[in-house]
């Protein structure tokens, strides 16, 4: 069932120039004199969902679709153990969105695979299009079989704790939320590009893909 999203699920840009960041970074210089820092991530390869809570619970997950409009699959997110039900504490908003990336663990992928194998079929081709396709399972105790995971990375709101995304970020791993321990601020746009030189070397050592 489609469902429209009340902030759309906008795609993000590339770039693989490190002069192009410098130029973010000089234009965004010339129209503010504020301070401001960078918040340095990594971008999981999975499936990106939205999740609405009211009053500390789970009403609505969907899927990013066509950035208008996303599929709700609510029931199949609610298998997977590392998305909050109901959150810790009680100053979390009374309604937010919080943005996050379903995925796959290489390992978890083997074990999917191992089992299809021993039964005769097909193993699935990457941990990514394996975590799309058990998203759009019917039956949810297949989906609940499957050894998804889940990092969030963006919250939205009218009556968020913090004006800072990484300060948000932080609050809401108080409230239950997985949060990836890798995500970084930085106060120049140089300190950003050697968090992007480091993992850049060290995306290997990960137990998952990103891209």
């Amino acid at each position: 069932r489609a469902v429209s999203h009340k902030y759309p699920m906008l795609s993000l840009g590339n770039t693989y120039s490190a002069q192009d960041l410098y130029d973010f970074d000089s234009k965004l210089r010339k129209l503010t004199d504020d301070d401001f820092e960078y918040v340095s991530e990594l971008k999981y390869d999975g499936v990106s969902i939205s999740l609405t809570y009211e009053n500390g619970e789970l009403v609505q997950a969907l899927t990013r679709g066509d950035g208008t409009q996303g599929d709700d699959v609510t029931a199949n997110i609610r298998t997977i153990r590392t998305v909050p039900l109901k959150l810790v504490g009680d100053d979390y908003p009374s309604q937010f969105e919080i943005r996050g990336e379903v995925f796959l663990s290489i390992s978890g992928l083997k074990k999917i695979n191992k089992v299809r194998i021993e039964e005769g079929l097909e193993p699935y081709a990457n941990p990514r299009n394996t975590a799309s396709g058990s998203l759009k399972l019917l039956n949810t105790n297949e989906v609940a079989k499957r050894p998804l995971d889940c990092y969030f990375y963006h919250m939205l709101g009218s009556d968020l704790p913090s004006n800072k995304h990484y300060d948000n970020l932080q609050k809401a791993k108080e409230w239950g939320f997985k949060i990836s321990a890798e995500i970084e601020s930085h106060e120049t746009i140089n300190n950003a590009l050697e968090f992007i030189k480091k993992w850049d070397v060290r995306r290997y050592e990960l137990p998952y893909e990103i891209d």
